[in-house]
């Protein structure tokens, strides 16, 4: 099967499945990450070791201004699973940092009213 190439993309199209990317793991070394979890490089990605994957220093490069995982997602064409997996990977070796969102914001009913009132307004 071919990946149709865009021809807007910087980089070739991948050639390999996603569970290759993550040696065939399904589940993150930490905590399950959420979509809305903000990632920040720690480093340039120069120093990450020699056996690490072009996706994870791509990862790297992509967090120099931090983002979402989703979006990191998005941006890299990789199924959410996978993500999490290599962000994970990223988090244990100290290359980035994993900032998660106060959890509280979602079970705060008068925020919540006021999200539904926007949302209605419109």
């Amino acid at each position: 099967m071919t990946v149709p190439r865009d021809p807007q993309a910087s980089e070739p199209p991948r050639l390999v499945r996603p569970y290759v990317v993550t040696r065939g793991r399904t589940a993150a070394v930490g905590p399950t990450l959420a979509l809305d979890a903000t990632v920040r490089a720690l480093t340039d990605g120069s120093e990450l070791d020699l056996t690490v994957g072009p996706e994870p220093r791509r990862i790297v490069r992509l967090c120099a201004e931090p983002v979402s995982v989703a979006e990191l997602a998005a941006r890299m064409t990789l199924p959410i699973g996978v993500m999490r997996v290599l962000v994970g990977d990223l988090d244990a070796i100290g290359a980035i940092d994993v900032v998660v969102a106060p959890t509280e914001a979602a079970t705060n009913t008068r925020l919540l009213e006021r999200l539904l009132d926007g949302i209605r307004a419109l």
